[in-house]
């Protein structure tokens, strides 16, 4: 039993990496969306208690520029609002604040711990759905949201 428990744990640490750096299913045609304001009736609602920390000055510049707040679009002709707000940049990863509402999603925010990985920002949801961020030379962020076969995806612009 201890040995079968052993092989367990060693098969966790080999597996659980790869896991972790799944990759995320980007849709071919996101890179031609353009940002804007959603079509939704609904609107996402940020927490009262939002607040974006400027980063360190030892943060690289390439993950700096995540700090603040995005709002914009996703799922098919624009019909959900999505709001992010990255409140505290390390070079590792982020302290983050993820809204999102529909018609037929209640408005909802949480806070999560996410993680830089490559290109992205990468944050896991309760319920095993996972958003991944990244961001365009134009400063505007590409969002993907996944659980299983489903998906929805959209562009955010950063708030003026």
């Amino acid at each position: 039993m201890q040995a079968a428990r052993g092989v367990r744990c060693l098969l966790l640490l080999f597996v659980w990496p790869a896991v972790a750096q799944a990759q995320t299913f980007w849709p071919s045609f996101i890179s031609g969306q353009f940002p804007g304001s959603s079509a939704s009736p609904v609107a996402a609602v940020l927490p009262a208690d939002v607040a974006v920390t400027a980063p360190a000055q030892d943060v690289p510049a390439d993950k700096a520029r995540w700090s603040g707040q995005w709002s914009g679009w996703a799922c098919r002709d624009a019909v959900c609002d999505t709001k992010l707000v990255v409140e505290l940049v390390t070079a590792e990863g982020a302290t983050i604040v993820y809204a999102f509402a529909s018609e037929r999603v209640k408005p909802f925010s949480t806070r999560l711990q996410a993680k830089f990985v490559e290109d992205e920002m990468r944050a896991e949801l309760r319920g095993g759905a996972r958003i991944a961020y990244r961001m365009r030379a134009s400063g505007d962020l590409e969002f993907v949201w996944q659980k299983g076969g489903e998906w929805a995806a959209g562009v955010l612009s950063k708030a003026k």
